[in-house]
């Protein structure tokens, strides 16, 4: 009631502002079903708060988003961040953003080859989704020929890493207070981006490059402990590509990208399709099938997904999503499970769950999830929306 009072109140003083103000705040619990390798404890609550504010007129957009996450054992997982807090001018034939935000790239469903706008915040999830807002500036033109995005990157966001009462992280360490920097301006330097994306009849195409510090960073052992690992932001230039092509109920995708930067250039890819079957037996309910192939010059083999996403189509907008990750080199199986659903207009429900099972322990290849492998664990969580 707050917040709809509060948006009535700024759209009568400013009547040729239009003003939305709503949020979220969630409760979640992931519980492992083993101790952690380094003995951490199952059981892992957090609590996160995102309140929005969009004001908006003919020829200007503002958005502003924070988010305030709490947990309570990993101290690492607390986070206080201007997820979106941004101006856009409407121009003629151009459009301009100033501030901080989040930009996502790319059109596969498991890895985002080309994504590099924003930093991950890799201890929200699993599955590298969750970004940090990156201050920026950012003029977009958009003709016949596609749009066009340029980038100006003002500083640099460092990774999120679990701490050592933390799970789901590296059997060592990750002392985030250290980072080291090829680049003498740090995490003040500049970054540069473009990105150019059409539509062809059925087929969608982008071409990007970046030019700055690497979002992935490498990790060397820390001199002032061995038992610790230190990362590495490194500057690199990447070049990525990505097309999705729709024919009928089959949507074929890929990414791809070339990177140099990091000790030698490397190329890597993500490709694959999802085909979906309207109204399965004469019902309500659609199924999608996911199937994704990796390959990453830098590792031995990379693991394929395979997976269903299941839609029931009804006034909660349930949705259940189930996936297989299978590595034939190294022998590693994942089970992948989410699930959500509206409760009312007031909340919802998301159920995620991992299992990791390395198949054969003798198997002495490189192993993906060999840090995980006591970490399978099932997540719940609550969300109640703010201003509905």
């Amino acid at each position: 009631m707050f917040y709809k009072f509060l948006g009535i109140s700024i759209s009568f003083l400013c009547p040729a502002l239009n003003a939305e103000i709503i949020g979220e705040y969630s409760f979640d619990n992931r519980y492992f079903f083993n101790s952690g390798l380094q003995g951490q404890e199952k059981n892992h609550s957090s609590f996160t708060l995102s309140p929005e504010i969009f004001l908006e007129n003919e020829n200007s957009i503002f958005h502003f988003k924070p988010k305030f996450r709490k947990d309570n054992i990993d101290t690492e997982r607390n986070l206080v961040d201007v997820q979106e807090l941004y101006l856009i001018n409407i121009l003629e034939d151009k459009e301009i953003k100033y501030g901080v935000s989040k930009e996502f790239w790319g059109v596969t469903e498991t890895t985002h080859r080309v994504d590099i706008i924003n930093q991950t915040d890799a201890v929200e999830s699993l599955d590298g989704e969750d970004k940090l807002g990156q201050p920026m500036v950012k003029l977009s033109f958009e003709e016949n020929w596609g749009l066009l995005d340029f980038y100006a990157l003002l500083g640099f966001r460092e990774r999120t890493f679990s701490g050592y009462e933390g799970r789901l992280r590296q059997t060592m360490i990750v002392d985030s207070d250290r980072p080291h920097y090829l680049s003498a301006a740090k995490n003040k330097r500049m970054d540069f981006a473009l990105r150019w994306s059409n539509y062809f009849d059925q087929l969608e195409v982008a071409i990007s490059h970046f030019s700055g510090t690497s979002r992935e960073p490498r990790f060397i052992v820390s001199n002032k402990n061995l038992k610790e690992l230190v990362p590495l932001y490194e500057v690199i230039d990447q070049t990525g590509f990505e097309f999705q092509y729709l024919l009928g109920s089959l949507a074929i995708k890929s990414e791809i990208i070339s990177r140099s930067g990091q000790e030698d250039r490397f190329t890597a890819a993500t490709y694959g399709f999802e085909y979906t079957q309207v109204g399965i037996f004469g019902s309500r309910l659609d199924l999608g099938w996911i199937l994704e192939a990796n390959h990453d010059d830098r590792l031995p083999s990379s693991p394929a997904v395979i997976g269903t996403r299941l839609t029931i189509n009804d006034t909660s907008d349930t949705q259940i999503l189930s996936g297989i990750i299978y590595d034939e080199k190294s022998e590693e199986l994942g089970f992948l499970l989410e699930a959500s659903s509206r409760l009312g207009i007031c909340c919802s429900i998301s159920i995620e769950g991992f299992y990791f099972d390395d198949t054969n322990e003798d198997n002495e290849e490189f192993k993906l999830f060999q840090a995980y492998k006591e970490d399978d664990f099932l997540r719940f969580e609550l969300t109640y929306y703010l201003g509905d």
